[in-house]
């Protein structure tokens, strides 16, 4: 995905002035455009990021437990398996938070196609895109028989978008549009906040079992190396182990990026909301625009992020 550069703060700022000033006369929703497009464009790559961590969550825990059993050179039981206790989030609760993330992706198409205002009915596509998003939600949400607390921000956020689609297929799109970011405010950004955590809880458990893998790497090693007659294959293939274990701690830094991406990501809709509420001039356009480029700045490290984990390498 291409995302816009970041303005040097001397062009930044002729860009704000002039940008004001030209969409002066233009329809309202006209304002929201670009920083509008760059949010959207953003938005779907740190949601990608956490996406990508969610789907890798379980795989990373079930290498965790047979890591774990190869160091204790513990026998492993398949009842063990299947009974699925390693498991870090239930596939209910994996559900939900993946229906989540698509309603928020079509959120964002949503925004984006209502601030293009010469484009009606594409903002109803989205609206009904959103819709149809919003009912896979709810549906997961219905389905999941022990609610946490990203259940209880996705059903508030759920209960938001109606009233926005509704607008939307009813052509009102600078009410839908306004509605959509300022009744957005506290349902979208509690949702963010509670990914936000889970990321982190999902960081400090990969964190704990690559430090294990390490350790247990180089106890491999050196066990061998107190035999009277070590092993020259089993040195070899130890090393090989320590190698890969250090790999994968070095990839652990590709975690971090959901985190901060969630926090520019939540700061950036925070400007969002404050500058749909504001008079609009050339001071709160410029506040939106920083806080977007932040955003921005985040989205394309986890887009590179997200390159590495899918290619294998971490």
């Amino acid at each position: 995905m291409r995302l816009t550069p970041n303005f040097s703060s001397g062009s930044k700022l002729a860009f704000l002035v002039a940008t004001v000033f030209m969409l002066a006369g233009c329809p309202k929703p006209a304002l929201y455009r670009e920083p509008i497009v760059r949010y959207q464009q953003a938005s779907t790559v740190v949601i990608e990021g956490a996406r990508t961590e969610y789907g890798l969550a379980n795989s990373r825990e079930y290498d965790s437990l047979l890591n774990a059993h190869l160091a204790k050179r513990e026998r492993i039981s398949l009842s063990e398996i299947d009974k699925g206790d390693w498991r870090v989030i239930s596939a209910d609760a994996l559900a939900v938070r993946m229906s989540a993330l698509d309603a928020l992706t079509k959120h964002g198409k949503l925004l984006l196609a209502l601030a293009s205002s010469d484009a009606p009915d594409r903002a109803k596509d989205a609206a009904n895109s959103l819709d149809d998003a919003v009912k896979g939600l709810r549906l997961s949400l219905n389905n999941n028989t022990a609610p946490d607390t990203v259940d209880a921000k996705a059903t508030a956020f759920a209960g938001v978008v109606a009233e926005v689609t509704k607008l939307t297929l009813e052509a009102k799109i600078q009410k839908a549009l306004d509605s959509a970011i300022k009744s957005s405010e506290s349902a979208v950004e509690g949702l963010i906040v509670s990914i936000k955590d889970d990321m982190a809880n999902l960081y400090e458990r990969r964190r704990n079992s690559l430090s294990l893998s390490r350790k247990s790497a180089v106890d491999a090693y050196n066990l061998e190396l107190t035999q009277k007659i070590p092993d020259a294959e089993k040195l070899k293939k130890n090393i090989s182990g320590i190698k890969k274990a250090e790999e994968d701690w070095d990839g652990l830094q590709l975690m971090l990026g959901a985190g901060p991406g969630l926090d520019a990501m939540l700061q950036a809709h925070q400007e969002l909301v404050v500058y749909a509420k504001s008079p609009k001039n050339p001071q709160d356009f410029s506040e939106l625009v920083e806080a977007v480029d932040a955003f921005v700045s985040s989205a394309t490290v986890i887009a590179d992020s997200i390159k590495v984990l899918r290619s294998g390498k971490a």
